[in-house]
């Protein structure tokens, strides 16, 4: 036989109950929809910029042929955590400058060449350190994969400051990317 006072505990479990279970199926929507959201970005490749730092190299082609930049052996040895075999290179920008402002420089992916641009300097500004006497060129990778060598072609007598490398990672997912932490003020402007 129930009595009064088990009636009434019965009935605020009831009550207290009613905002728990609400709770519990507010909180699994909500699980469940985080899953479908989230669940696209585990596929999809992440972007990142690398920063091949080359410190003021100055570099020039002998006897009329061109020098290369090995952009795969750089990224490999500055970032030796970097899996180059599940990137996919998206775009390159060369931040250097030429004596004369007659260098030339080229993209090279596998077989593929971009056409050569002019990079840009002038005789008084060659040895400066000033960031804004370097000429900025940007390329778009001219092949339709990211297999075999990255390189870029150089001609005439130039400084070169960094060669920063847009990729799309397909080894991590978006959600997991790190921040990277680069040096000097280049990591954020073009």
């Amino acid at each position: 036989m129930k009595t009064r006072e088990n009636t009434v505990s019965a009935h605020s479990l009831a009550e207290a109950g009613r905002p728990i279970k609400r709770t519990v199926k507010t909180g699994l929507l909500m699980a469940g929809l985080l899953m479908v959201f989230l669940a696209p970005f585990n596929a999809v490749a992440s972007s990142e910029r690398y920063v091949l730092n080359f410190n003021d190299s100055q570099i020039r082609g002998h006897a009329g042929q061109p020098s290369t930049l090995l952009l795969k052996k750089s990224l490999k040895q500055q970032y030796p955590s970097a899996n180059v075999s599940n990137m996919e290179l998206r775009r390159v920008v060369l931040v250097a400058k030429s004596k004369m402002g007659r260098g030339g420089a080229q993209l090279r992916v596998a077989n593929r060449a971009t056409p050569t641009q002019k990079v840009d300097g002038h005789p008084r500004s060659f040895q400066k350190k000033q960031p804004r006497s370097f000429d900025r060129i940007g390329f778009r990778n001219p092949s339709n994969n990211s297999r075999g060598p990255w390189q870029v072609n150089l001609k005439g007598n130039l400084i070169v400051r960094k060669v920063v490398l847009e990729v799309q990672d397909h080894s991590r997912p978006r959600y997991q990317k790190e921040h990277r932490h680069y040096n000097g003020k280049f990591a954020g402007n073009w």
